[in-house]
Parts: C-alpha cells; sequence; structure tokens
C-alpha cells in the first residue's frame, strides 16, 4: 500500500477538526510500513519536539503571568517523580549511592516545599478588581496550593521517616516506598491540574485537552523516555489532538493576541515538518 501523501494527512485532519469529535478511528496512512531511523528521531524530531513544548508553555505564561510559577511547580514535581522512579528500579536493597539518592529526593521535595507559595507571594492579590470568575479561579489556584503543601509535608515527613530508619531494627518492618509514591502521585496531578488553572470556560478545556494528550506525551515519552516505538504507535491520536487545537486557537472563535496565533502556527509548522520526515 502506498503511503498516504502529507497534503492528504492535512486534508483530513482539517476535516476532522471541523467536524469535531469522531466517532471510529481514521488510519491515515499504513502504521506497518513506517519506518523511521534514530538518526532521525534523535537528532531532529526530538529538538523540534523540545521547542514545540518550550513554546506551549510561553502561550500559558502570556495568557497568564501566574502561569509561569504553576509551570515551575509542575516541573519541580516531574523531577521529584522521576527521581523516585529511578530510585525505585534501581534500589532494591540500600547502598551508599541508593541512601544518596533518597537523600537528594528528601533536598527536592524542601525545594517543593519553599515554592509552593511562589504564586501567591510574586502575583496573586486579592485586592484587585476581580470579576466572579476569576475571583473563583485564585480561590481554586489557593486550594490547589493547600492541597499540594499538606501532600509534601505528609511526603516529607515518609522521606524523613524512611531515613531515619534504615540504620535501625525497625527498617524491617518500615515499607517507605509504598507510602511515597501515591502522594507524588497526587502532588503529581494537582500541579498538573494547575498548568491551565487561571484560562476561562472553554479555552481551559482545549488547553488542558492538548496538554494530557499531546504535550504531556511528548514530554514523557519522547522527549524524556526516547521511545520511539511510542511514537509510531500513537502518531495517529497525537497528530489528531495537535491538529484539534490548531484549528480552535487559529480558526475558532476566541481571538487571541497575534503574538500567540502567531506562535501556534509555528508550532503547526513544527510538527507538520516532523510528520515529512516521519512520513518520507
Amino acid at each position: 500500500m502506498e503511503r498516504v501523501s502529507y497534503l492528504a494527512i492535512l486534508l483530513t485532519c482539517f476535516c476532522l477538526g471541523i467536524h469535531g469529535q469522531v466517532s471510529s478511528p481514521y488510519y491515515l496512512y499504513d502504521k506497518k510500513r513506517i519506518q523511521l531511523d534514530d538518526r532521525s528521531f534523535k537528532r531532529y524530531l526530538i529538538p523540534q519536539l523540545k521547542t514545540m513544548t518550550k513554546e506551549f508553555y510561553y502561550i500559558l505564561k502570556k495568557l497568564h503571568p501566574i502561569h509561569e510559577s504553576n509551570i515551575q511547580l509542575y516541573f519541580q514535581v516531574t523531577n521529584i517523580e522521576r527521581k523516585f522512579k529511578v530510585f525505585n528500579k534501581e534500589c532494591t536493597g540500600l547502598t551508599d549511592e541508593c541512601i544518596l539518592q533518597l537523600k537528594t529526593l528528601y533536598n527536592e521535595t524542601r525545594v517543593l516545599d519553599k515554592m509552593i507559595l511562589s504564586p501567591l507571594h510574586k502575583q496573586l492579590s486579592l485586592s484587585q478588581d476581580l470579576s466572579p470568575s476569576e475571583l473563583e479561579a485564585f480561590i481554586n489556584l489557593i486550594g490547589a496550593l493547600e492541597k499540594i503543601s499538606n501532600y509534601n509535608y505528609r511526603l516529607m515527613h515518609a522521606l524523613e521517616e524512611y531515613i531515619l530508619t534504615i540504620n535501625t531494627t525497625f527498617f524491617l518492618f518500615f515499607d517507605g516506598k509504598s507510602s511515597i509514591q501515591p502522594l507524588i502521585h497526587e502532588i503529581l496531578l494537582s500541579t498538573e491540574l494547575m498548568m491551565t488553572q487561571l484560562l476561562k470556560g472553554k479555552m481551559k478545556e482545549d488547553f488542558h485537552a492538548i496538554w494530557i494528550h499531546f504535550f504531556k506525551e511528548i514530554d514523557q515519552k519522547l522527549i524524556y523516555e526516547r521511545d520511539k516505538v511510542y511514537l509510531l504507535k500513537r502518531l495517529e491520536e497525537l497528530n489528531l489532538s495537535w491538529n484539534t487545537f490548531h484549528m480552535k486557537m487559529t480558526k475558532g472563535n476566541y481571538n487571541l493576541p497575534k503574538n500567540i496565533t502567531s506562535h501556534i502556527k509555528t508550532m503547526h509548522n513544527r510538527w507538520n515538518s516532523c510528520l515529512k520526515i516521519v512520513l518520507r
């Protein structure tokens, strides 16, 4: 089967974007015949996807300045989660190196503790003239920060207990890993929801959707894990998610500032250039 042309892909995605939700899968190409060499993946696709992700964060910051602090919180929590995954995988016993990893993880939670109030200290002022929806968004943000703070306090305590019991007889009865992982998971979920916290209505839904179905996947599976197989298997879903978002932002009724739509169009060109490499 001959691969579909690049133009056909764009036209199909254009139609899908107009008609909204699709009721059945669309196979735009023969997945079995796609081949992507490691050199192209690492030296071209990964840098392009990194830049797209940075541009997405830039847009969020431009749409509301407090998102900058929210994004930094997410980066820190992601850093903690990834360090714990490494520790959980590599440290079945507690060598000196594993103890060092555990202490480093604890220090990262202390950094997070100091960062949590940053959105409030830097820019949040409820004395401003706010609309009811804006006030509600700020109150929800404060609630989310308090939730993260509580979970992080419990996480710090669990890590302290883990470290303190290492060289005692109590360690044989202490299952530290099982208490730490759920806390990190809850903190990560909360910070992800904060990524688009201060956007309004349908725009908030659309930005959250592209975060969950596109940029989060790209960041974890492609940029961090370098999973080329994942890209080839999920290319159709990623393509549909991006094209739907692009159409809504550039052809919808949001009336975004020109510099924002210009960035989104640049990101669209980057994604299309990635498709060209994969489907050539």
